[in-house]
């Protein structure tokens, strides 16, 4: 075939037809046929729980279930299993600290094991673990921002190159805190050409002299970090969500009152809907918004770069 352009269609063609049949064939180690795969972490609980168990239930997924804690995953797997019987064969545990490279490491081994690298065995990411406020910057950074890199990094080449997708789950706290930070940082954090290295420097002096309260602060890193990644991966869909004021552990006594089950709507579209752009941030009700100040749910969407 000497034709170079005629050579890259047929390439194309050939890399969707694989990532096909890593959906469509047979898996060997017991997970169900014709189910793409997606990984959550921190599935153990509350909306990682619940995004698992609606992945499978209601839009045939199989899902790889992250949980710090082996015994608590065990646990969730029985508990969608018991709400959701039809789940049991789709839904698998996997060991998964993502504030530890080891952890981190040993997962994707233990994926890649399984499936192999080629045809690629996932369709998403959803970086769903999170820390919540009472923590210092250092552990707060650890999982919500370093902790979804973490997972990027060893998990993204068994992402189908054609259409897979990364949920970096975020909240309403981060637009929160660019908004009233210094007019240097909400640049830095609401730049489209943000480099890694930008960001990690911002977060190695916050960590060295922080004045400010870490939860907003890594979740409006978190949402930079998704610009960065999603233009450095422009045939993926990359973006960040947040579920909304969901009672959590996170939230616990802080007056919300929605269930988990409520709070996966954007991170679901994000999944499978028909998204126009790259590296955005949604809200809880699954519509576009801002990175430096809070939309609530049924404002109008955010049209802006």
């Amino acid at each position: 075939m000497r034709n170079p352009r005629l050579l890259r269609c047929f390439c194309v063609v050939l890399a969707g037809a694989a990532c096909l049949w890593a959906v469509l064939a047979p898996d060997i180690s017991g997970m169900a046929l014709a189910a793409p795969r997606v990984l959550v972490t921190g599935g153990n609980k509350g909306i990682g729980r619940a995004l698992c168990k609606q992945l499978v239930r209601d839009h045939g997924f199989s899902v790889f279930l992250g949980s710090r804690d082996e015994s608590r995953g065990e646990q969730a797997i029985k508990t969608i299993i018991q709400e959701a019987p039809e789940c049991e064969d789709r839904l698998r545990l996997l060991p998964l600290d993502v504030s530890d490279d080891a952890s981190v490491a040993a997962a994707a081994a233990s994926v890649k094991s399984k499936y192999g690298s080629y045809p690629q065995p996932l369709f998403g990411i959803v970086n769903n673990a999170g820390l919540g406020f009472q923590h210092s910057m250092k552990d707060t950074l650890s999982v919500n921002t370093y902790g979804a890199r973490r997972v990027c990094n060893a998990f993204l080449s068994m992402l189908c190159p054609e259409n897979g997708r990364i949920v970096n789950t975020a909240s309403a706290s981060g637009p929160m805190f660019v908004a009233r930070c210094s007019p240097t940082m909400r640049k830095q954090l609401t730049n489209p050409d943000v480099t890694w290295e930008e960001l990690d420097d911002l977060m190695q002096k916050a960590m060295s002299s922080s004045s400010f309260e870490p939860y907003g602060f890594s979740k409006a890193c978190l949402n930079a970090y998704t610009m960065h990644l999603a233009r450095q991966h422009p045939n993926l869909k990359i973006n960040a969500v947040t579920p909304g004021f969901i009672d959590t552990d996170i939230t616990r006594g802080m007056g919300a009152t929605k269930t988990p089950d409520e709070g996966t709507k954007p991170a679901i579209y994000c999944l499978i809907g028909d998204l126009e752009g790259n590296g955005r941030y949604y809200g809880s009700d699954a519509v576009r918004s801002p990175l430096d100040r809070y939309r609530g749910p049924g404002d109008p969407p955010y049209t802006g770069p």
